[in-house]
């Protein structure tokens, strides 16, 4: 009979930060969050989803980013 490997953390990836955060907790688990974001300036839009994640013991790190990003408004010139 071939072992079977450890189980891991529950798998969370696309997962909105706060239902990904309650699952890995609900296992045991202590969740650590970092944000990336796209270079320069961008406005970021809808909920933090998980992009990757990695487990060490019982703790696991969340990538996470915004749903999309606009770019800002062109400031208007001044009306004279």
């Amino acid at each position: 009979m071939i072992p079977r490997a450890p189980a891991g953390p529950p798998d969370v990836l696309a997962l909105p930060l706060a239902e990904a955060r309650a699952r890995l907790e609900a296992a045991g688990y202590v969740v650590e969050v970092s944000e990336t974001r796209p270079p320069g300036r961008r406005v970021p839009q809808g909920a933090l989803r998980v992009v990757r994640q990695l487990h060490e013991g019982g703790r696991v790190v969340l990538l996470v980013t915004h749903e999309r990003y606009e770019r800002p408004a062109p400031a208007s010139a001044p009306v004279p």
